[in-house]
């Protein structure tokens, strides 16, 4: 028997196995008669799951791309081969690659399963959803119902998984069009899953039929070949749980399985990464240099800001580049062989490298008037981390924006920030990010250099709870008073859009951070990024141009989704819902704040944050608020106040009206995104972090005991619009 299939015997000790496998090679008469498969190339089963022939890699994921493996949690290791993978094409870009090039699997085999957030992929051309009675988005609650055609288990329990079903939208053929299956709540760590669509049909209401390999295993074909055959044991299993849930086997049209990455897996270098650092600090403060201090910064004058505050602070570079700059990926030691352990962790470069991290911090008037008053009072701040949106940052940039400097100032916060390298303005600069979109096997030089800069946002919260940190340098304080608050060692942190997409997994893991506002947030890049709507004309173009077929760029999401985990919410969710990380503080709380149609982070996204940590929703937003589902926010909780814990706001800022140009529309229920030129009206990306109800429920919550306020009443909550004028 192949290692591929050893681990499920030896799980599900199937009685039947011996009985299976004595046929293999088409010798056992117990079956019907043989399935014609000259379609197939049985060589090809090595690397392809052949369940779908029109794509190598369909259905995915699979654990079909498993092997048996002692070593990890869970008793896989993904086994990915380039043969079944996107080979990305010159994109005639001056700068990328000028030649084909074949994907290197070598990274996606270091895991042990599959994304907790997998997009699950087939390809059915002529399905018509509408027809087969899919789930939708607009109406989650339809998987769980008896008869859903479309539907996921937990291979443990049987339970029904909540998802929906939806065709890519952005494939022009649609003989090229995948039928993509996502989950409203991320799947458990560890646990394996069965899919199973059943009763598909076309546009004219006539059924699909199953494709051939499967039917043979569904019908007890034989298929005149030993690979196909080995099979077997394992496609019996899933009919027998699909059985035991009451799907019978012949009503399938297809089905098969996957198992989601441990938590160790998901998580492991980032832990790894701050254990380590934090053991070399020991009970230092990180070495830090100040190097610009005044009213002026960046060389203007800010409204409501009277002391800015400029420099760097060492951090131990686990990265290959020098200093960590753009480039690098994780430095792993070698195994003797000239390889790399599947489960080795980042070390440090040469022992002693460190990264050179920006940090800018500023004081608002509020906490100290006028520094060049002798006489002002100091009204010690909070102390906080601001996390910035997506490639953003360098001189000026967000951090310096009106929303955080009046939230600063309204609300006594002392607000630092360092850049989210990885995927900061650095990155794009120095070319990284269209080398990543040109050809994903370069994506560890984006996920890995975004762990090191969460390592780096821990570092400088640090600097801000140690009395030989910032308390101690003369630019934090005023005639010997410290400008910010220092008998608590708690940092809070407040992060829009890139910042609320990782500031989950800061949150998380950070040691010195317990509270943290997650400003328009998202989960899950291989969701976001087509919902993003300018994708195609920022970075989609890259993409589309490297991977032109429609299966393949469906296919890339899912596999840049399973590297992305390391470094975003979508691998950090199952903390926040109680699965605690070793050497982790448990007490650790999150509001997200949801902008209500946005044209960059999709609200959906921040729905399936919420169903996955359990955070309730402001209520009567489900009741009087605009929303495309037929029942909105399934399967969310509501807010009881006063409330402690997680928490979830939906932020409306008013319907789409072209004659005022106010307000925007909902977006769209497929996998696209709204923009104004395509007729949704103003983003309402920033109008949360602008709105004064908003600022302060976010101050109560950026607090020691933190509480969830009610500012909305018994109403919607109502944000400013585009024109900053109250809605």
């Amino acid at each position: 028997m192949p290692k591929r299939y050893a681990h499920l015997l030896a799980s599900t000790g199937l009685a039947m196995a011996g009985l299976l496998l004595s046929g293999c090679g088409g010798s056992s008469s117990s079956r019907g008669p043989q399935i014609d498969l000259s379609h197939l190339d049985p060589a090809e089963a090595a690397y392809c799951d052949q369940l779908i022939s029109s794509h190598c890699l369909y259905p995915f994921p699979s654990n079909h791309y498993t092997l048996a493996d002692d070593s990890s949690t869970t008793g896989l290791r993904i086994h990915l081969q380039a043969q079944a993978l996107p080979v990305a094409q010159p994109t005639g870009i001056p700068g990328l690659p000028t030649e084909s090039t074949a994907m290197d699997p070598a990274e996606w085999n270091r895991n042990d399963g599959f994304s907790p957030g997998a997009m699950l992929l087939a390809h059915f051309p002529g399905i018509d959803l509408e027809q087969t009675g899919a789930v939708t988005l607009g109406d989650i609650e339809a998987s769980l119902d008896s008869d859903a055609p479309i539907l996921v288990i937990d291979a443990e329990t049987l339970e029904r998984h909540l998802i929906w079903a939806e065709l890519d939208a952005t494939a022009t053929d649609p003989e090229r069009q995948s039928l993509m299956i996502r989950p409203a709540a991320n799947f458990i760590e560890g646990r394996r899953y069965i899919v199973a669509l059943r009763s598909l049909r076309d546009a004219q209401g006539e059924l699909l039929p199953a494709p051939a390999l499967f039917r043979a295993y569904r019908d007890n074909l034989r298929t005149g070949e030993t690979v196909y055959e080995q099979r077997r044991p394992a496609m019996e299993d899933i009919f027998s749980r699909l059985e035991a849930h009451g799907i019978a086997r012949d009503s399938l049209t297809l089905a098969w399985d996957f198992t989601i990455a441990s938590q160790q897996n998901l998580t492991g270098r980032l832990l790894h990464l701050r254990d380590d650092a934090f053991a070399r600090l020991g009970d230092q403060a990180p070495v830090f240099n100040v190097t610009e201090v005044g009213k002026e910064i960046d060389g203007q004058e800010r409204a409501l800001i009277s002391r800015g505050i400029t420099g760097t602070f060492e951090v131990p570079n686990y990265l290959t580049t020098p200093g960590g700059v753009p480039g690098g990926r994780f430095n792993y030691a070698e195994d003797g062989e000239g390889g790399i352990d599947a489960d080795a962790l980042p070390q440090v470069r040469n022992n002693d490298d460190v990264v050179q991290a920006r940090f800018r911090c500023q004081i608002a008037e509020s906490t100290v008037a006028d520094f060049e008053d002798d006489t002002a009072p100091v009204n010690p701040a909070r102390a906080a981390l601001y996390g910035h949106g997506l490639f953003g940052e360098g001189p000026g940039g967000e951090f310096r924006s009106d929303a955080v400097r009046v939230m600063s100032n309204d609300h006594n916060i002392m607000y630092c920030a360092t850049d989210w390298v990885g995927m900061s303005r650095f990155d794009v600069e120095a070319g990284v990010v269209p080398l990543v979109l040109a050809n994903i096997s370069n994506l560890p030089m984006m996920n890995d250099r975004s762990q090191q800069g969460l390592l780096n946002f821990m570092y400088l919260a640090r600097l801000l709870t140690h009395p030989d940190g910032f308390a101690s340098h003369p630019a934090f304080s005023h005639e010997g008073q410290v400008v910010f608050e220092t008998e608590h060692d708690e940092v809070f942190f407040d992060g829009n859009s890139q910042g609320g997409i990782m500031g989950g997994a800061l949150v998380a893991t950070a040691p010195d951070i317990h509270r943290g506002v997650l400003g328009v947030p998202g989960a899950n890049y291989s969701l976001l990024l087509q919902r993003f709507g300018p994708f195609e004309e920022r970075f989609g173009f890259i993409l589309y141009g490297a991977y032109p077929d429609t299966l393949d760029q469906s296919a890339v999401f899912a596999l840049m989704q399973m590297l992305w985990d390391r470094a975003e919410n979508n691998g950090y969710l199952s903390h926040l819902a109680g699965r605690h990380l070793p050497n982790t503080d448990t007490d650790k709380r999150v509001l997200l704040h949801a902008a209500l149609g946005d044209h960059l982070v999709t609200h959906w996204s921040a729905e399936i944050i919420a169903r996955t940590i359990g955070a309730p929703l402001h209520e009567p937003t489900r009741r009087l608020g605009d929303h495309t589902d037929s029942n909105p926010y399934f399967a969310i909780g509501d807010i009881q106040y006063p409330h402690q814990g997680h928490a979830l706001m939906i932020w409306d800022s008013g319907a789409w009206n072209p004659e005022t140009d106010r307000g925007n529309a909902l977006p769209p229920t497929n996998n696209t995104g709204p923009t104004k030129e395509t007729g949704f009206g103003n983003d309402p990306h920033e109008s949360p972090r602008r709105t004064p109800a908003a600022q302060a429920q976010k101050s109560a919550f950026m607090q020691r005991d933190s509480e969830v306020i009610d500012v909305c009443g018994d109403d919607i909550c109502r944000s400013f619009d585009h024109t900053g004028l109250d809605r």
